[in-house]
């Protein structure tokens, strides 16, 4: 291991459902049945935001956008982990089939919090995710 990547401690975590304002990482389309069809590898977010126009109400209702995760800044950090990841592979794994193997490609996968916290578990609940940037 180099000295380099021993100084830069753990990757910096990511939120996968940011809203537009926090956003670097374009994750993919909300389609019309609610669902994110992730794009990899990861595309900047300033590339799907320059695109995108207003016309269809927030930007977030069309796209899923992940940015650096804020902890203490955001309404759903509980002091040591995301309550919105927690809640959502929960309630997905209570309310769902038994989750596919094959988890769907992500751009931030390796750096994601709620995969970091949640695992696997994560990943199908966070197809259904839909940010609410109100």
């Amino acid at each position: 291991m180099t000295d380099a990547a021993r100084s830069a401690g753990p990757p910096e975590r990511m939120c996968p459902s940011t809203p537009a304002s926090n956003a670097t990482v374009f994750l993919g389309m909300i389609t019309p049945a609610g669902r994110v069809a992730y794009v990899t590898p990861a595309v900047p977010a300033e590339v799907a935001l320059a695109g995108a126009d207003d016309s269809d109400g927030p930007i977030e209702s069309r796209v899923r956008l992940a940015g650096p995760c804020v902890t203490s800044s955001c309404g759903f950090w509980t002091g040591s982990h995301c309550g919105l990841g927690a809640r959502m592979a929960a309630s997905y794994t209570e309310t769902a089939p038994p989750a596919e193997e094959t988890l769907p490609k992500c751009a931030i996968r390796r750096t994601c919090r709620w995969f970091a916290e949640q695992g696997p578990a994560a990943c199908p609940a966070c197809s259904h995710v839909v940010t609410d940037a109100r």
